[in-house]
């Protein structure tokens, strides 16, 4: 009786035991080829991975019997490479379509030696990954939208506070260091008379009159132009290679947006919306807080000035 903990078996009885177990029970596809990339060897899943019964049966056959062409090309000019310099490739990844759908494996493929040392062909062992690119491409795209949520105001979909400061530093680091007279402006936006909005209809009324502002500012700025909301009812227009001329310019069209469309806050009761406006424009070498300040500071003149207007 053998003893407890030790296998009785020969050394050959093992081997083949362990190829069996490799050839019938690994999760990874393995297989062997000769030179000419004909399959002398496979184990069941490479087989189950076609629909085929049993290994044997691909025994002579190529890539090109079960693989799109142009992925069988790329596997034989691999396979050619090893044979040629005795290199193996790791951890390649490849992409298979099939049933409509891809599907992405992680090869690694070796050279095939005989007992002399020659290679006689090449071996490899595959392993589908599909499912754990679909992970990270889900992990991807939520991170993106964690990404987007902590830039963007929930409200009225434009960029979000934390975001302006972000941007206007690094628009104000770059046109710092430059040597042309081009500059940038910043246009700060007020909405009149948000309190009494509130009170009278309701935060909800209060947030698509926002919603309207922010409408009416991206269908006035241009494409290099970017909106935020700032605070409660204040909001921001960076403007990149914008003297200040044109950024009043693009501060009236705001403006008209703006009024021209009466927004809905009752039953039957719609009401003009109006902004106040203050535009500034960088002068090389001040900073973030005296760009704003200065936009803020013509933004309470058009408050003092009674509403409804720019100051610039």
């Amino acid at each position: 009786m053998a003893k407890k903990g030790k296998i009785d078996m020969s050394q050959e009885q093992i081997d083949e035991l362990v190829l069996d177990t490799i050839k019938f029970h690994c999760a990874d596809t393995i297989y062997f080829k000769d030179r000419e990339s004909r399959f002398l060897w496979n184990s069941q899943q490479h087989a189950d991975q076609f629909g085929v019964k049993s290994p044997q049966e691909m025994v002579g056959k190529t890539d090109y019997d079960y693989f799109p062409e142009e992925f069988a090309d790329k596997a034989l000019e691999v396979e050619r490479q090893i044979i040629e310099t005795g290199e193996p490739m790791l951890n390649v990844e490849e992409e298979w379509e099939k049933d409509d759908e891809t599907r992405y494996l992680l090869a690694s493929k070796y050279p095939f030696r005989n007992k002399e040392g020659e290679i006689i062909g090449t071996w490899g062992i595959t392993r589908d990954i599909t499912e754990l690119r679909h992970l990270e491409k889900e992990l991807e795209r939520s991170y993106m939208k964690v990404q987007r949520l902590a830039r963007v105001d929930d409200v009225t979909g434009l960029y979000n506070r934390r975001y302006f400061y972000e941007n206007l530093e690094r628009v104000c680091s770059i046109y710092d260091r430059r040597e042309d007279e081009i500059s940038f402006s910043l246009i700060a936006i007020d909405v009149d008379n948000m309190k009494f909005i509130n009170d009278q209809y309701g935060q909800q009324k209060g947030d698509d009159v926002l919603r309207h502002v922010a409408s009416s500012m991206l269908n006035a700025i241009r494409k290099s132009d970017i909106c935020f909301r700032t605070g409660g009812d204040e909001f921001a227009v960076l403007l990149p290679d914008c003297d200040k001329q044109a950024a009043v310019g693009v501060a009236k069209s705001i403006t008209k947006n703006v009024s021209d469309q009466a927004v809905p806050l009752g039953e039957s009761k719609f009401e003009k919306i109006t902004i106040s406006i203050g535009v500034a424009t960088y002068v090389q070498g001040t900073d973030i807080s005296e760009i704003i300040s200065a936009a803020d500071r013509k933004l309470y003149k058009a408050k003092r000035n009674g509403k409804n207007q720019l100051a610039y």
